[in-house]
């Protein structure tokens, strides 16, 4: 049974409304726990674990790291720049990396993944692509819309744009956009991705002893109400699925 919000056409399904339910509920929790518990502690390591191996690999890597994952990430796959580029910054806050490098490693990275979906969308079509069942056919329905609309300039702007900044490469393919209009406009809206996320790193890496106090009070329940919330929603969703 569908439970519809009548904002917009939205619909939620029972469990969906659930796991949000129970995971504000855990996020309420934890946030209410006095702080310097053992409990506060072990959720804060458990919270860490992802960027903390994340910053091993980018701080062992180094600039080669970083290319590699942006390229990754560029061409669609599910590797957040959102967590490599601010690593990236703090590192070299800490004297661990250099700016230059990591700037054009990024860049470059960026670059690579996106001409790569570009010519995936310019050799199969859009109508190929909405088949492959792991990209996500909203997002890649949003990003051929702001193609169509904006042209190049989507091209710019949705770097910046959760869900359609990497997808965006795809229409810009199908639809034969000149290669060398789509890479400056690649180009720009990467550097600037880069550029902001990078700094934000540095800026954090710079204060971290008064910003890891809002990090335990703020990241840490959310982080761990949103584990709750989809560990609910998959683990139901599966037992009740058909075998």
């Amino acid at each position: 049974m569908l439970f519809r919000t009548g904002i917009q056409g939205i619909t939620l399904n029972r469990t969906a409304l659930v796991s949000v339910a129970l995971g504000i509920v855990a996020a309420i929790g934890v946030y209410a726990l006095p702080q310097g518990t053992g409990g506060t502690s072990f959720l804060k390591e458990l919270i860490y674990i992802i960027p903390a191996w994340a910053a091993y690999e980018v701080s062992a890597g180094g600039p080669v790291m970083v290319f590699a994952l942006m390229a990754l990430e560029s061409a669609s796959l599910p590797i957040p720049s959102e967590v490599i580029l601010p690593l990236s910054g703090f590192l070299i806050a800490q004297g661990k990396m250099e700016l230059v490098p990591v700037f054009i490693s990024s860049l470059a990275g960026s670059m690579v993944g996106s001409i790569a979906d570009y010519y995936i969308g310019y050799v199969i079509g859009m109508e190929a692509i909405y088949k492959k069942s792991w990209i996500s056919s909203k997002s890649l329905m949003a990003a051929t819309s702001w193609f169509n609309k904006y042209g190049g300039w989507a091209v710019t702007f949705s770097r910046m744009l959760a869900g359609a900044r990497t997808l965006i490469s795809f229409p810009a393919g199908a639809f034969k956009m000149e290669i060398k209009r789509f890479s400056l406009y690649t180009l720009v809206g990467s550097a600037l991705w880069s550029g902001v996320l990078v700094y934000l790193g540095m800026v954090l890496g710079s204060h971290w002893a008064s910003v890891e106090g809002i990090i335990n009070r703020t990241v840490v329940p959310l982080g761990v109400g949103f584990i709750v919330a989809l560990a609910f929603y998959l683990i139901y969703s599966l037992l009740r699925s058909p075998k």
